[in-house]
């Protein structure tokens, strides 16, 4: 999956679906062979959230509201 993620995500907004209707909001901060980082920030509270490839099943590119979503 990680040769399907566009570079150009990095730094943009998305939304990671992994396991069984978990899903984590926050921007694309690295993409690798082995998983990818995503920096969530919510109140105040800012969390790093590394998930292996072979969790992620399915990465959206956009808001979880408003804003166009784009799915890769």
């Amino acid at each position: 999956m990680a040769e399907q993620i566009p570079e150009a995500w990095v730094g943009q907004e998305v939304i990671v679906y992994f396991g069984p209707g978990q899903r984590q909001a926050g921007t694309l901060e690295d993409v690798s062979e082995r998983g990818i980082v995503v920096r969530s920030t919510r109140e105040d509270i800012e969390n790093v959230f590394w998930y292996p490839l072979t969790s992620v099943t399915r990465l959206m590119k956009g808001r979880p509201q408003g804003a166009d979503i784009f799915s890769f």
